[in-house]
Formats: C-alpha cells, sequence, structure tokens
C-alpha cells in the first residue's frame, strides 16, 4: 500500500511537472513537490489569462465546494435576469383602510430602504393606516435549506419572501447596561427590546430572528410602523396581522429596489451572506416559474439554468458542480477543481466582484474540514483563474495560494 501512494505521488508530482516545464512559469522543484504536498487529496489549478493549463493537480476529484458556489449563483443570476435587475414589494391596500405588504424576496430590504419607502407613500396621498398585514406567502413557509437550528449566529438567518434587514436585529448596550439599538438608521422596535432582555449586557451584536417566522414578521411589521409614523403616516392598529394577498385587496404601490442586481452581488460575494445567497436562488425560480415558489422547484430551476450556462452536466454532475442551493452551507453539493475552473473562466468580466486582498481577486468556501479559494492572481499578462480545494483537517489554502503567486 505504501508503494502504491509513493508510485501515486511520483505521478501525480510528474503530471504537475509536466505541466509546468513548458510554461512561462517555471516552479522549482521544491515548490512543485510542496504543492503537491499541501493539495493532499484535493485539487489545485492554475489556468493562463488565455485558458492555457499551468496546474492541474486532481482536476476531476469531486468535493465540498462550500461559499464558493456563490459564484456560479452569481453567474446565473447575471445572465438570467440582467445586471440592472430589481427586486420588488408591493403595497396594497382595501377598503377597510388597511395597508399590505407583499415580500417578493428582496434580500436588501433595509431600514434605508423602508424610511424611502415610507415618504413615498406619503408623498402619494397615505395619510392613516387601520392595520399592518403581512404578506409573506411568496415563498414556501418553510424552505428545505440548510441553516444551523437555534443558532442566533446572523448567518444562520431563516430565508423569507418578506425580511428586514437580513432577518437579524443589531443590538448595543450602553456603558451603564441600558439597551440601544446597534446601528444609528434602525429604531428600537419592541421585539428588539424583547430579544434584547434575554441577553447579557455586553458587547454590539446582531442575532438573527429565529426559526419561527412569526418573529421575522413582527420586526417587519414594527419597523414598518415605526418608519410611516416618521413619514406622518398613522397607523391606529399595532397588532400584528398576517395574511395573503387576495381579490379584496387593490395595488397601491409598487416598490422597486434602489439596489441594482450587481450592487446585491456585490454583498452577496464581499460579504459571503448565505441570506442573500438563497434570497436570490428562490427569487431566480420564481422569475422563470411564478409564485409561490419552493425549494423543490428552485433546485430544478437552477440546474436548467446552470447546464445552459456551463453545459448539461452542471448543477447535477458531481464531476463538474451539484449545487442544491445558494450558500454553499450543505455539505451534500460537490465540484469538481476543473468544473470550477471552467465557471472562472465564464464569470472573468466580473471578478471586480470579488473581494480582494493582497492583489487577490477571491472567494473562499470555509466548513469544519473544508478550506477552499477560487479567484483571480493579478499577472503580467492579465488575470490568472486559480482554484483551490481541499477537504482535509489541515488548513493549507493560504499557502497553497502563495506558492502560486510567487511563481507570477
Amino acid at each position: 500500500m505504501n508503494k502504491l501512494k509513493r508510485a501515486s505521488h511520483t505521478l501525480h508530482t510528474f503530471t504537475l511537472f509536466l505541466l509546468l516545464v513548458g510554461s512561462a512559469m517555471a516552479f522549482p522543484l521544491a515548490a512543485q513537490d510542496r504543492l503537491a504536498a499541501l493539495a493532499g487529496d484535493g485539487s489545485v489549478m492554475l489556468h493562463s489569462p488565455k485558458g492555457e493549463t499551468l496546474v492541474s493537480i486532481n482536476p476531476d476529484r469531486a468535493l465540498v465546494p462550500a461559499s464558493i458556489l456563490k459564484i456560479p449563483l452569481a453567474q446565473v443570476a447575471l445572465t438570467t435576469l440582467g445586471e440592472d435587475f430589481r427586486f420588488e414589494t408591493h403595497f396594497y391596500r382595501n377598503d377597510s383602510g388597511d395597508l399590505l405588504i407583499r415580500g417578493l424576496g428582496d434580500p436588501f430590504l433595509v431600514s434605508e430602504e423602508i424610511a424611502r419607502i415610507a415618504d413615498i407613500l406619503a408623498q402619494r396621498g397615505l395619510q392613516q393606516v387601520r392595520r399592518l398585514v403581512m404578506d409573506d406567502s411568496a415563498f414556501e413557509a418553510d424552505p428545505d435549506l440548510p441553516l444551523e437550528r437555534g443558532a442566533s449566529d446572523p448567518y444562520a438567518a431563516r430565508n423569507s419572501a418578506l425580511a428586514v434587514n437580513f432577518n437579524t436585529v443589531n443590538l448595543a448596550w450602553t456603558a451603564d447596561g441600558r439597551l440601544i439599538t446597534g446601528e444609528a438608521q434602525t429604531p428600537l422596535t419592541a421585539l428588539a427590546r424583547e430579544l434584547g432582555a434575554a441577553l447579557s449586557p455586553g458587547e454590539e451584536q446582531r442575532i438573527n430572528l429565529g426559526d419561527d417566522p412569526r418573529a421575522g414578521l413582527r420586526q417587519v411589521q414594527q419597523l414598518f410602523q415605526l418608519f410611516l409614523q416618521k413619514s406622518g403616516i398613522t397607523v391606529s392598529d399595532a397588532g400584528f396581522n398576517r395574511s395573503a394577498v387576495s381579490d379584496q385587496w387593490t395595488l397601491f404601490y409598487q416598490h422597486r429596489s434602489s439596489r441594482s442586481l450587481r450592487e446585491n452581488l456585490d454583498g452577496l460575494l464581499r460579504y459571503s451572506n448565505n441570506f442573500i445567497a438563497n434570497q436570490l436562488f428562490l427569487t431566480l425560480a420564481a422569475q422563470s416559474s411564478g409564485y409561490p415558489v419552493t425549494s423543490e422547484v428552485a433546485r430544478a430551476v437552477l440546474q436548467q439554468q446552470l447546464a445552459g450556462l456551463y453545459g448539461d452536466s452542471f448543477g447535477r454532475d458531481p464531476q463538474s458542480l451539484l449545487m442544491l442551493e445558494g450558500s454553499g452551507l450543505s455539505r451534500t453539493q460537490r465540484s469538481s477543481g476543473a468544473g470550477m475552473m471552467h465557471i472562472l473562466e465564464v464569470f472573468k468580466p466580473y471578478a471586480d466582484l470579488l473581494p480582494e486582498a493582497d492583489g487577490v481577486l477571491r472567494k473562499s468556501g470555509t466548513l469544519t474540514g473544508v478550506y477552499n479559494f477560487v479567484g483571480y492572481l493579478r499577472g503580467p499578462e492579465g488575470l490568472y483563474p486559480f482554484v483551490i480545494l481541499t477537504n482535509q483537517a489541515a488548513n493549507n489554502r493560504a499557502e497553497i495560494l502563495q506558492l502560486l503567486k510567487r511563481q507570477l
């Protein structure tokens, strides 16, 4: 068995040498051996700006991709929806003077956007509302999406067709232990006070609104009520109301987000925001198949869109890409180095959407035992796409990246 491993390693290193010896990049032999050792059973690839293969280690091995899946999701969204696509939120009225807020998945329905909406509603003549009614029926009630149930961290926020501030609240405390809002643009709601009362006073922290969809909708209702009142619109009934739109309602205002899709993707990729990713995952399906949308439909639609963009096997074949949701949290998903490299070649016009560190445009993918980097090295002839996929106990991705970078 040891002889077999040594033979495999020798062939593995020799393949790397053959790829490098004729290229403009002359890796020292010691660097080649080190690269192969650090990669282990993982995959490392590097292409020239012209698409020539410079490094190829285990290109067809299926590995857990984690958050690097946000790149093919972004490319599908750009191709399908266009850079200027805007999410919408609809507002309806009935004969009783109620205002229904129908969410359609806008991931950036944040406090600043709500303030704009409230001002627009006032400018359109809205002066008084009897009840605020929440409508989150555009997405299924409990999407089959990977979450850490019971976790309070913002990355574990529950997806919803109607959610504000990424379905989270930002809390802070004064020096004497008094609860205050963690962000000046967001007033402290009654729900936020309830949540804060259950926590020990400390430094500023952002928490998600939990697994119960009613908690998120209560925050929507309370935050809208505060902003409407600030814009001069009276809400007489502060109770919580939830209902789907019907023919008893009349469309009053159709709001298009102030943020374009490209601006949404900047937030998605720069901060690896899981909430934005799966809001987009579900919205892609809705734009194709209509509302209400389920995670099952979204999965099928995404696989079709990936196949149309990258080839028949993409979206459902681990040897290229098996993608079941948008965040990368699911460990069932897979990608090969060659498959991810193909994605990077297509995504190159949008490389500037990736965060930059030390001259490298890169997206990380991290879970326990999963340490990945993909992106672009800046070189003398342009952008060099690279893939580093390692599913192992040791986190060697930074050293692998430095080895690749030094050769340019």
